[in-house]
């Protein structure tokens, strides 16, 4: 037995997302590798046999997919060893060139009039498991005019007692003891593989036995991917020019800008073409503390005053709703495309001032990727240029490109190891976007008079063991001029 190996398959099953998304990045690279890729594959195929439900098959159908678009020819035994089929798994199969020709296991059945649909299964949505799900089959319901949420609360109660020789194993208590209220995972353990689950099996009786049309149901069926296809391929690794993190750092504002001076000094010493466009990483966590700074650099035109408050209030309102627009990405490319801006759109008109990099909207995220969105997955804001910022994975970072030309790079880190963190905050990860050149602009655009960093202090708190709340009297902003 490969202790390595099964050591690997076992980590998948932690409900610790950033565990899983590293245990399938390795099984990946190990499939590619011709030293262990035999073993590796026949290993994960008898895995698939003994799968209990359609979301594990669809996460180590991803292993194959991820290695696939790396260059893995896939074994043509992958689609006989599918034990729970779904839609997923046969456009993920498809993608690799297999065709998936099993009907569903357990045979799909109609949810009966009479069902109630529990509480608890509306508890969980929005604790365990992300409310969106509920959300889009709900407004389907209304468009379709079928009982979608009885049908998916149906499914559901239907997997409740699929592991009764392990009832909590999989869960996220079985790992953590209970260390608090309003504090959430990664979204990835058992309770919700078997939302997932249920999920996708609503979607295949609406097809097939209600008969929806295929061009309706589809875009619903990638919802479940535990992997984004852009950001599938990212690895962590803390940039080595990023200075020590700590304490210390945002102890008042004279320490928080020396820390950002040496962050752009260090960058540039380290890697001259670049410079720093965001960062964004938590400094300090622990049981009762957590602080986070977020720092975006800005140009200016003019020499109007800047209100740090203000300014702040307003940019990362834009963010939460939309202002810049929405990510697009092909079913399973791996390539992501950003829209660009006008400046007139991206400026802000009391400072006639505009952001570099932004967090925009996206429609579709690995539930194996929380940590990143929506606070941390930040891509340069271009203006004036005809047509969208490429995103695609390059050697473990994505690569950004405008004009067929690589304009910024994105990577991220792990910043603390709890396996939870308070439900309005982000994720424990680090992330930053170095910009290639500051001076990329449209013809006709005039060169913008000074850049500044803006630069944003979250301090999250709490005495004992009860819910985090945000310090706001010690979560300052400012203005740095670099």
């Amino acid at each position: 037995m490969n202790i390595d190996l099964e050591m690997l398959v076992a980590r998948l099953r932690w409900p610790l997302a950033a565990t899983r998304w590293w245990s399938m990045q390795e099984l990946a690279a190990l499939l590619r590798s011709p030293a262990t890729q035999a073993e590796v594959s026949g290993r994960l195929l008898v895995e698939l046999t003994h799968c209990r439900l359609e979301a594990e098959v669809v996460e180590l159908l991803c292993i194959f997919w991820m290695a696939n678009k790396q260059g893995l020819v896939v074994p043509p035994g992958l689609a006989a060893a599918v034990s729970h089929p779904s839609l997923l798994a046969t456009l993920l199969l498809s993608d690799m060139g297999l065709n998936l020709r099993t009907d569903p296991t357990p045979p799909l059945q109609t949810v009966c009039k009479e069902f109630d649909v529990p509480v608890e299964f509306y508890n969980l949505h929005d604790t365990v498991v992300p409310r969106i799900y509920l959300t889009r089959l709900q407004r389907l319901e209304e468009r379709i005019k079928k009982p979608f949420i009885s049908q998916f609360s149906y499914e559901w109660s239907k997997t409740s007692m699929l592991y009764p020789e392990a009832l909590t194993q999989g869960n996220r208590d079985y790992f953590v003891r209970l260390v608090g209220s309003g504090l959430i995972d990664g979204f990835s353990s058992r309770i919700m593989l078997l939302m997932m689950t249920a999920y996708q099996r609503t979607l295949e009786v609406a097809k097939f036995l209600w008969g929806v049309p295929d061009e309706i149901i589809r875009p619903y069926v990638t919802d479940t991917l535990p992997v984004d296809p852009t950001l599938a391929f990212l690895r962590p690794s803390r940039p080595p020019w990023l200075p020590s993190l700590g304490q210390e750092i945002t102890v008042n504002s004279v320490s928080i800008e020396a820390f950002v001076e040496s962050t752009v000094r260090a960058l540039s010493t380290a890697q001259p073409d670049f410079v720093l466009l965001a960062l964004v990483t938590p400094t300090y966590v622990s049981n009762h503390e957590i602080v986070e700074l977020s720092i975006v650099r800005w140009r200016q035109w003019g020499m109007a005053p800047i209100d740090a408050d203000k300014l702040t209030a307003h940019f990362y309102h834009g963010q939460e709703y939309g202002e810049y627009g929405i990510c697009q990405a092909a079913e399973w490319s791996p390539r992501t495309c950003v829209p660009m801006s006008k400046l007139n759109d991206a400026m802000d008109a009391e400072t006639n001032a505009a952001p570099m990099a932004a967090v925009y909207g996206i429609h579709q995220v690995g539930y194996l990727q929380t940590d990143l969105y929506p606070s941390r997955l930040y891509y340069p804001l271009v203006t004036g240029l005809d047509g969208d910022l490429v995103v695609e994975p390059m050697d473990g970072v994505l690569k950004v490109s405008a004009l067929n030309r690589q304009i910024a790079t994105m990577c991220y880190w792990n910043a603390g190891w709890y396996p939870i963190y308070p439900s309005f905050a982000g994720g424990l990860c680090g992330t930053a976007l170095l910009g290639v050149s500051d001076s990329l602009q449209a013809n006709g655009e005039a060169p913008p008079d000074r850049y500044f960093y803006l630069w944003k202090v979250t301090r999250l708190k709490r005495p004992t063991y009860e819910c985090f709340q945000k310090d706001e009297s010690e979560s300052p902003c400012g203005v740095l001029w670099l």
